[in-house]
């Protein structure tokens, strides 16, 4: 009876959500929107069979984790994501299936719940100073609603075969970004057209003689930000001679993988990339430091650089001395890169000064930096380009001690989870994870966007394996 009841509201619910996403398509696209209902048919069965089993839409969102830019849809001034509508509904068929199916989902612990809360208070009370009241709440909503799919992470992960289903997907899904990240690099040193290469206009081979890969991603730094999470992974279980996929063919997923992430040309991306190395180094320092791993260490720098070499040999006379002279910060005193952050940073700390306790309010930055226009700027708000320095100005000392806390408490768990790890596999990937969260923490001094989704995920992965080793040595 209950079955029939949970499917039946199933079917009610899906019901809704298509005709509500009918009516808004026929308003916006009008006739247009006849070509556009198989595609929202099809929409309709993949929302039926996620809310009958929400571990498919957790899988669809690892898969499209990095497709951050394409495809979106903008509605209402705001790009929607694909992951936007997939988390959206998994999350309402995960709370369905607490309420109808109880003995096979549970709320997982999710430890950080407190500084998370702390964290959401501080936002809060940051907006009573917020000029830009507005857009301070549509911010704030995105915040929530990301940091909702990382407590959707932990409950996705119940036990080790979901785990390894979720690793697959991510490295399946990382591959065709490398693969599409190649395609982009040579079509646009051949001159094949951005509608086809998907660059945007200030990555294409016109600024450095060489296009700077962001695949599917919003900027290079951002598809630098979410490789780190394959690329370590894979680091750790490949070391570890563990995990779903074939230790040689991991081997090339890293070497392409680590191939488009150095054409990324973030030094940000570089630098997170150098910190989360030297995590998994210390933490497996007798499985890295053995002559047979060093060889394929040095091999893999040689195919790499070799893959980068020949790629920038394509590109213009100009492009090896100019991704040299950037990586090396040839452009310290004269850059817009360098010398404009640097600016930012000091005009964020003079709001940080205005208001030091609360901030300024949790989106308004660009706003109080703007002397709070009355529309919004063609080009989009300014951004400090450092997370801490953006998150000191916006919600004060207050806001950050609790995104402090939140960290302090995510690394006190994973070192205390390592000592109680059995699992070589589990163990595997939580360094994996720790590593991509020190790399991401690292690139934060470099970009300033709270609302990631790969980023909260990453956060609620790393519980979810903590979770399974404290569940694993208590059983």
């Amino acid at each position: 009876m209950k079955e029939k009841l949970y499917a039946n509201f199933v079917i009610g619910i899906v019901s809704i959500f298509v005709a509500f996403l009918m009516a808004i398509i026929i308003a916006k696209f009008a006739t247009l929107s006849i070509a556009m209902i198989p595609v929202l048919i099809l929409g309709a069965f993949l929302t039926y069979f996620i809310i009958r089993r929400p571990e498919l839409g957790w899988l669809l969102i690892i898969f499209f984790l990095p497709f951050e830019r394409v495809p979106t849809v903008a509605f209402g001034g705001v790009d929607i994501k694909i992951n936007t509508i997939l988390g959206f509904i998994t999350l309402i068929a995960w709370i369905l299936a607490l309420m109808f199916n109880a003995k096979k989902y549970k709320v997982q612990p999710y430890v950080i719940a407190i500084p998370i809360i702390l964290f959401i208070l501080a936002m809060l009370l940051s907006l009573t100073d917020a000029g830009a009241f507005t857009r301070g709440l549509m911010v704030l909503f995105f915040i929530l609603f990301t940091i909702l799919l990382s407590v959707l992470a932990v409950n996705m992960l119940s036990d080790k075969e979901q785990l390894k289903k979720t690793l697959i997907v991510l490295f399946a899904s990382s591959f065709i970004v490398g693969v599409f990240g190649l395609f982009q690099f040579g079509g646009d040193t051949v001159g094949l057209p951005q509608s086809l290469t998907l660059l945007k206009q200030g990555y294409t081979k016109v600024v450095f003689g060489f296009p700077r890969v962001q695949a599917f991603s919003m900027e290079p730094l951002y598809l630098a930000n979410y490789l780190l999470i394959p690329i370590f992974v894979g680091i750790a279980l490949f070391f570890n001679k563990t995990g779903p996929v074939p230790r040689w063919t991991l081997a090339g997923l890293l070497a392409l993988l680590i191939l488009i992430f150095v054409l990324t040309v973030s030094r940000g991306g570089y630098l997170g990339f150098i910190g989360a190395f030297a995590v998994s180094a210390i933490l497996m320092f007798r499985q890295v430091l053995t002559w047979k791993n060093i060889l394929i260490g040095l091999l893999t720098i040689v195919v790499v650089g070799y893959g980068v070499a020949f790629a920038l040999s394509k590109g213009d006379y100009r492009a090896t001395n100019e991704f040299i002279g950037h990586v090396t910060l040839g452009d310290l005193n004269r850059g817009e890169s360098i010398q404009g952050r640097l600016a930012t940073f000091r005009r964020a700390m003079q709001a940080y000064v205005e208001s030091p306790i609360i901030g300024v309010g949790i989106g308004n930055y660009g706003p109080w930096n703007k002397f709070y226009p009355d529309a919004t700027p063609k080009i989009g708000w300014d951004i400090v380009n450092n997370q801490y320095i953006e998150l000191l100005a916006e919600t004060g000392i207050v806001g950050v001690s609790a995104f402090g806390l939140i960290i302090i408490v995510l690394i006190w768990r994973t070192f205390s989870a390592l000592k109680k790890a059995k699992d070589i596999f589990l163990k595997s990937v939580l360094i994996g994870f720790f590593a991509a969260l020190v790399g991401v923490l690292i690139q934060y001094n470099f970009m300033s966007t709270l609302y990631i989704i790969h980023i909260w995920v990453l956060i609620g992965l790393l519980v979810g394996v903590q979770n399974l080793i404290f569940k694993e040595q208590k059983a």
